[in-house]
């Protein structure tokens, strides 16, 4: 018997390793498909109604921070500062402070036919110099 374990050191412990690839259990809990999407459908609910939960907690919140800024306004006659557009701070942003500029065209065809009109109407304009003097 020693001598068996000796040759074998896992050999009574391999009844309590779980089975690779789950020979005795099912996954599905016994379910079918339409209790698994029932049971989804009620796990995508929830998780809604917890996420709008949250919202109404944190804008409720928001609310009495601003009733409290606006006592404290009140109180020092301090002006409410102008709140910009979100969508303005965003643009901002991404310009990191730098100008707008026009997009340049990449289309080499575009860049010829702008160049071409560019030069012909300097040529008239040349043209015109020339026959009104």
């Amino acid at each position: 018997m020693m001598m068996l374990k000796m040759m074998n050191p896992f050999g009574s412990v391999t009844d309590s390793i779980p089975g690779v690839g789950g020979g005795d259990k099912d996954d599905d809990d016994g379910m079918t498909k339409e209790e698994q999407l029932e049971q989804e459908k009620m796990r995508q609910d929830a998780i809604k109604q917890a996420e709008k939960e949250r919202r109404d907690k944190y804008k409720k919140q928001e609310d009495e921070r601003e009733n409290i800024r606006a006592g404290i306004r009140d109180k020092y006659g301090i002006e409410k500062k102008a709140q910009e557009d979100d969508e303005d701070e965003d643009e901002d942003d991404d310009d990191f402070g730098g100008s707008k500029k026009e997009p340049v065209d990449d289309d080499p065809v575009a860049q010829a036919k702008a160049m071409a009109e560019k030069a012909q109407a300097e040529a008239m304009a040349k043209a015109k110099e020339c026959c009104i003097q």
